[in-house]
């Protein structure tokens, strides 16, 4: 029986040493003049950070691939664009400047795959 129990704190041990920690965020994680793109709503998990101005579109990779639930653009003068699908292609969605969303609606959710961050939609 003790043999058991040291098992099972064992299992519960590893398990809480290998689950993710909680991914704090905020608003303010943002830099002036970027844009930037959160994994979770109310700013929780950024998954892109970008200086304004750019008019190249750029992919997002790996775990941030349709993930984007929130978003700002502490830009005072580029509106950015999200797109759909990779290489701007699908839907977009328009960042305007010196605006943000803490949770995009449930129809525009964890749908960007590509960026830019000039010119707008």
């Amino acid at each position: 029986m003790r043999i058991k129990l040291l098992l099972i704190g064992a299992m519960i041990a590893a398990t809480a040493a290998l689950a993710p920690a909680f991914a704090s965020g905020a608003l303010s994680d943002c830099n002036s003049g970027n844009m930037c793109l959160w994994g979770n709503n109310n700013y929780q998990w950024m998954i892109a950070n970008r200086a304004a101005g750019s008019g190249t579109i750029t992919n997002l990779t790996g775990d941030a691939d349709n993930q984007m639930d929130s978003w700002a653009n502490r830009s005072a003068s580029y509106n950015g664009c999200g797109y759909g699908g990779a290489n701007g292609t699908g839907d977009r969605q328009q960042f305007n400047a010196n605006s943000s969303d803490p949770n995009v609606a449930f129809f525009n959710s964890d749908e960007v795959s590509s960026w830019r961050t000039r010119y707008g939609c």
